[in-house]
This record gives C-alpha cells, structure tokens and sequence, in this order.
C-alpha cells in the first residue's frame, strides 16, 4: 500500500489511535496534546484534496468554529446551510 492510499485511509477512519499507527510507520512527528493533534489533522484533511470534498468541508468548519485556518488553498467554501 502507499504512503498516500495509507494517509488517506488513516485520515478518513477519524481514529486518533489508526492515525498515530500511521505517523509512526512514517517518522511524523505528532503533538502529544490532544487539542493540537485534532488541530493539525484537520489542517492536513483540508488540505488533502485526494479526500470527498464533504469531509474536507466538515474539518473546515471544525477549524473555523475553533479559530483555526484551514490549509484548502481556498477551493474549500463553507456555506450557511452547511
């Protein structure tokens, strides 16, 4: 399996515990404080546009509600009934 086929498959399980597994195999570093961990899949979710665009689009929002910026390049557009 890929490197990419894998970051996609760990990034798109949601699980904390399967994207650790996946940073590890690879040497990434992760935060260990959980806030920041969330913080910065859901940076790499928006910015991966090999994901469905609903799921980029609901870490968006998860960013935006929590102040954040998301790494979409501006292709990612919230919209009110959303």
């Amino acid at each position: 399996m890929s490197f990419r086929t894998e970051r996609n498959k760990a990034l798109l399980s949601g699980d904390e515990t399967t994207i650790r597994i996946f940073a590890w195999k690879y040497n990434l570093n992760v935060p260990t404080n959980r806030e920041a961990f969330w913080r910065g899949i859901h940076k790499a979710i928006t910015g991966c546009l090999d994901l469905p665009e609903d799921y980029r689009l609901k870490s968006k929002q998860w960013l935006d509600e929590r102040g954040s910026k998301a790494w979409d390049d501006g292709d990612l557009i919230l919209r009110p009934d959303k």
